[in-house]
This record gives structure tokens, sequence and C-alpha cells, in this order.
């Protein structure tokens, strides 16, 4: 980790953001704003995947985290896709993309969402690990790419509700510096575990929280009782793309 230079200091820059989103979202768009993919790493210049764009939060935050760099953002929902095209318009660095990402051998795939924005939908194969059964319908389908085909990015970040182990098991990573990402359980979380490991990477923060006290929300299974939802940020050991700074006091 680089050190602070004397007379140098880290300090967090609020600029305002406008930004077009269901209220039931408003506080999940602040927290990605605020930060909730704030690894402290430094970069200009770069290729990012944006796998599960949703509205437009992280695509935003991004393009003023690191200066110069290009993304792509792949939102399935074509009405949320709507919403991200709308917040991302006057972005040239943004290139947004109507299609969910998984390893699959269909061109279009069953999908669930409940509203334009909702950052709880995703691919019917996985998210009823999620959600309890008769919540998930009625679905529609959505057009579908299969990771290995985006060629290999600096940053990739994974939010799609359940399919984040397969699709980063499928991802070309050989040039990737760092990879920010969500877990739904214990067992996408280990499996996550094991690519990061197998692929030289080392964690920068690998944290859980539990599903217990949240059960009773909208319609979750009850068998997540004892299981565990998270975050995990890995970054590649000797990658020079990023450099990594400290936190501000």
């Amino acid at each position: 980790m680089s050190e602070v230079k004397p007379g140098e200091h880290r300090l967090m820059a609020g600029v305002p953001v406008s930004i077009e989103c269901p209220d039931a979202m408003l506080s999940a768009v602040r927290y990605v704003l605020d930060g909730e993919y704030e690894s402290h790493h430094d970069g200009t210049d770069l290729d990012i995947l944006d796998i599960g764009a949703n509205v437009g939060s992280f695509a935003l935050w991004a393009t003023r985290r690191w200066p110069g760099s290009r993304l792509r953002s792949f939102e399935p929902n074509p009405e949320t896709f709507a919403i991200l095209q709308r917040n991302v318009a006057g972005y040239g660095q943004v290139q947004p993309f109507n299609a969910a990402i998984y390893p699959s051998d269909k061109a279009r795939e069953a999908f669930f969402s409940r509203y334009a924005g909702d950052g709880e939908a995703g691919l019917l194969r996985y998210i009823g690990d999620t959600f309890r059964a008769g919540v998930i319908e009625p679905s529609f389908e959505v057009d579908v790419i299969r990771p290995e085909t985006l060629g290999s990015a600096d940053i990739v970040k994974i939010d799609i509700e359940g399919g984040e182990a397969e699709v980063l098991a499928a991802l070309d990573l050989t040039k990737t510096a760092l990879v920010l990402a969500e877990f739904q359980n214990r067992k996408a979380r280990l499996s996550m575990q094991a690519v990061f490991r197998d692929q030289g990477f080392e964690a920068v923060l690998d944290e859980e929280c539990p599903w217990d006290p949240i059960l009773d929300y909208m319609y979750y299974r009850r068998d997540l009782m004892g299981d565990i939802y998270g975050r995990m940020f890995y970054r590649r050991r000797g990658q020079a793309r990023l450099v990594q700074r400290p936190a501000a006091p």
C-alpha cells in the first residue's frame, strides 16, 4: 500500500449527481454513489465491465472515480435499461447494452423483475435461490450474452442477484486487476473464492452478512436461515494498472 506523502491528504469529494430511479431503490442508489464499491485503488484510462448495471449508479460513480475510463454496462430488463440510457446520456465513456451476462447455451432466457429499476431482479435460473416459490412470476425473456465473449477488462463489477459465481468462472480475467462483486449465499462465496485463488487474486475486502434478520422482508426463502450474503473485492497480485491508496482517516 502506498504511503501518503507529506502534505498530502486523502479526502472525499462530494459531487452532486442527478439520477433517475424508482423510490424503492433510492437508498440503494445513494449507497452506491456514496462509495459502496470503494476499494481505495486509483487509476485512469481503464476498461471497466459493469455487469448488472441497473439504472446506472455504479457507472456514474465509476466515471468520476477512475477518470478517462471506458465502461460497458449491461442491464437485461428493457424498462430498467431505458432508465439506464437516460441516466448515462451525455457520458460518452459509458456504453449501455440491453442484455444479461450469463454462461447460457441459449440466446434468450426467462427473467424476473417486479418493476422498472428493480435492484433484485434476475434470471429465473438463479433468482429462485433467493425468493420463495410463487413469487418470481410473471417473467419475460431477455437477451443473454456469454461472459467469455466480452474480453478481459481492467476492472470487473458483478451484481446480478445470484449468478455471480457462474459469471465470474466464465469471464476472461487475464488482464483484470480488480473485481468488485456481490454474492447471495455461502456456496457462491466459496466458489468465487476458489476462482480468485486459482487465478492469482488476493482479498481487499471479503465480508458477509446473515440472511436471518431480513428473511421476513420481500418474500425471501426461509431456508436461507443460517446462510449469508455479502460483497468481495479482490485484486490481482502484482498488478500494475491500479495503485492502492490508504483510506481517508
